[in-house]
């Protein structure tokens, strides 16, 4: 009581009009006290609504690595390699710190000196012009995703920061930082920086490159050392001189910085392996699978491979085109798949002739026809459903073109399938081995329209193709366009014994076996050919330079009768690499593209770096022979005695029965299919 009576004591012996003047003020100090804490209430309960998970969501990423854990990229279309903030160079921490937040271990969460500066030069310009942002106020900015220039959002951030502040530590606030924070060309955090600007990992920035990145935080892309060198020069010097300026840096060590020049060794590794890139996000994306769940996915692919894969394409398609290349013609284009025979795991691929101009991956999501090329698949495909026709005679001669419909109706069926050479007919018969290794075509149409065509499509069915097939005779000769992947995986049953490799895949393999599609019988034959056919003349030259002649690996090149499309498939035990050249759209390669010429350098090229020259081949058995009329050898391949009287090849004394009929007589229906007398095993 006494206390209270005295504080009313002097309260009395104050003027009367001091108090009545004071309990006037009270009033909205009063009123101010409670508004700032209804006001303090509200953002608070705002600040504690929202997640503090979000600050790690983001940076748990899923790192992808290629086959030997070297890192390719994120899972996510933004680039983010998270480092310990004890891994990082001092130079860096400091640089940031004294350019974006000089009194960051000192405040709560928000600096009132820079509040104070910004809040003046906002009301001189009449509107937000500056935030005064610490580094706790962008963290949450970037984890929470608060967006725009308005005072409800910047009250809000300051919350969040200081909230921020209290659940984290200093050193824990500002690793998050620097692991998200965006600095430019698709990279979050300083660890994907440093690799995208510099080539480097972040522990090995000098002091000039940390400057660098410090002065670019603010306008990433305004700044960017790439497109716009000098102006993120000036950034990297204004945060030098910060370093001064807060006593971080000494001058001498800022005006040597200053000195050097900015050396950009910007890392097109994304831009090299953007194909392989973008196929593991596509596919960690279709198995369902969500960022941070694994940390870590290792690939198949190598990323040495594809910088070196990168280059020959480029290198191959200059070749090809030459230097009189039409300016106004379409760009040549081309795809390299490598598959392991077993497990279908995609070792190498090329989508195309360079992803940042054209991202579009056309070994995995491209359909082309595959011409000649197709052939070998065709033939397994006839004597898997009919075996007895492997040794049995096939008429070689003209073919009425309405029983191919190939380019039209009229003439007769050209030959163009053994690389574009003009082709003499025997004006006999040749074995399906022999047809199938000078990529006769009107033999080739003879033999499916004895096996029948239904049963040969049915058979090519089981390859898991998913373009339909075209329904004429057309189909045997490759004029129906499939996938490039699907056409690969195809190729590897000639490895398999006829049986197709499991899915392809980047990441985790199927643990589904695939069906065998073809007879392991007829496959055996088709690859014996094609390892007899590696020997031809014409693929003589790239396979000696490469290392690869003489190695008894399985190989067949083919085109499209306008040379729109040249292909070049082979393989050996372990794995199988498909090439494709040719235009997105349908335009001829050049008027005498051939497949030896287009397609077989590059795959050459490739299958040496694949396998480091050393291929594992098979030995040729010795029944192959017995199904070949003529040695392998370059086209044109008939014997005549005159202009107009070739000299016919005997019947194979295997069987006398002849597939096909007169070749001389333009037919107007289905040639007659002469029948081929089975096995007494099989009646």
């Amino acid at each position: 009581m006494s206390l209270l009576s005295g504080l009313r004591s002097r309260w009395l012996r104050v003027p009367r009009w001091l108090r009545i003047l004071g309990g006037v003020a009270a009033v909205p100090v009063g009123l101010g006290a409670l508004a700032l804490a209804a006001v303090w209430w509200h953002y608070s309960a705002v600040a504690a609504g929202y997640d503090m998970a979000a600050l790690t969501r983001g940076q748990n990423e899923t790192l992808i690595v290629d086959a030997r854990g070297e890192p390719v990229g994120s899972a996510s279309e933004i680039e983010r390699e998270l480092v310990d903030l004890k891994e990082l160079p001092t130079s860096l921490v400091e640089a940031v710190l004294a350019t974006e937040d000089a009194r960051f271990f000192s405040h709560p969460g928000f600096d009132v000196i820079g509040l104070t500066r910004a809040a003046l030069k906002n009301f001189n310009a009449k509107g937000i012009r500056q935030g005064g942002s610490t580094i706790t106020q962008q963290l949450a900015r970037n984890a929470f995703g608060l967006q725009g220039r308005s005072y409800e959002r910047k009250i809000t951030e300051i919350f969040l920061a200081m909230r921020i502040e209290h659940e984290y530590s200093k050193e824990q606030i500002l690793s998050h930082y620097l692991n998200r924070i965006y600095l430019g060309t698709g990279c979050s955090g300083v660890g994907a920086a440093a690799r995208c600007y510099f080539g480097k990992d972040v522990r090995e920035l000098t002091l000039p490159e940390s400057a660098t990145l410090a002065g670019i935080i603010k306008a990433p892309v305004a700044y960017s050392p790439i497109t716009q060198p000098a102006l993120a020069r000036q950034k990297r010097d204004l945060s030098l001189q910060r370093m001064v300026d807060t006593g971080r840096l000494g001058k001498e060590e800022a005006a040597a910085a200053k000195a050097q020049p900015l050396v950009v060794r910007h890392d097109k590794t994304r831009v090299r392996t953007g194909y392989m890139l973008a196929a593991a996000r596509s596919e960690f994306q279709r198995l369902g699978m969500k960022p941070g769940t694994p940390p870590e996915m290792r690939m198949t692919l190598r990323l040495d491979w594809q910088r070196r894969l990168d280059a020959l394409m480029r290198q191959h398609l200059e070749s090809v085109e030459g230097k009189d290349k039409d300016k106004g013609a379409a760009t040549l284009q081309g795809a390299v798949i490598v598959l392991d025979n077993r497990s279908g795991a995609i070792l190498a691929m090329q989508g195309g002739r360079d992803f940042t101009t054209s991202p579009f991956n056309r070994a995995l999501e491209g359909t082309r026809p595959p011409g000649t090329g197709f052939l070998p698949l065709v033939y397994a495909a006839a004597l898997t459903a009919l075996p007895e026709a492997t040794d049995t005679p096939l008429i070689d001669g003209p073919l009425d073109n309405r029983q191919a419909m190939i380019g039209g109706l009229a003439g007769t069926l050209g030959e163009w399938g053994a690389d574009g050479e003009p082709v003499a007919y025997t004006g006999g018969t040749i074995t399906p081995m022999q047809a199938l290794l000078e990529g006769r075509t009107a033999a080739t149409v003879r033999l499916c329209y004895q096996v029948g065509l239904d049963a040969v499509r049915s058979e090519l069915g089981r390859c898991s193709f998913t373009t339909p097939l075209r329904t004429e005779a057309a189909f045997t000769l490759g004029q129906s366009p499939v996938r490039l992947i699907e056409l690969a995986r195809a190729f590897t049953a000639v490895a398999n014994d006829g049986r197709l490799c499991t899915a392809p895949h980047v990441l985790l393999a199927p643990t589904v076996r695939s069906a065998e599609i073809f007879a392991p019988s007829a496959m055996a034959h088709i690859r014996e050919t094609l390892i007899a056919g590696m020997t031809r003349p014409e693929y003589r030259a790239p396979l000696v330079q490469h290392g690869l002649a003489d190695k008894s690996i399985a190989g067949y090149g083919g085109i499209t009768y306008d040379r729109t499309d040249a292909w070049f498939a082979g393989m050996d035990r372990s794995m199988t690499c498909l090439v494709w050249v040719g235009h997105d759209k349908d335009a001829p390669i050049n008027p005498k593209a051939t497949a030896a010429q287009v397609a077989l350098p590059l795959w050459a090229a490739v299958f040496a770096m694949v396998t480091e020259g050393k291929p594992h081949g098979w030995d040729v058995k010795p029944g192959l022979t017995q199904l070949l009329v003529t040695a392998p050898r370059a086209i044109p391949v008939g014997r005549t005695r005159g202009p107009s009287q070739p000299e016919p090849l005997p019947v194979h004394p295997v069987s006398g029965a002849v597939i096909g009929n007169d070749p001389y007589q333009s037919v107007g229906a289905v040639p007659r299919a002469v029948p081929v007398p089975r096995a007494a095993n099989e009646e």
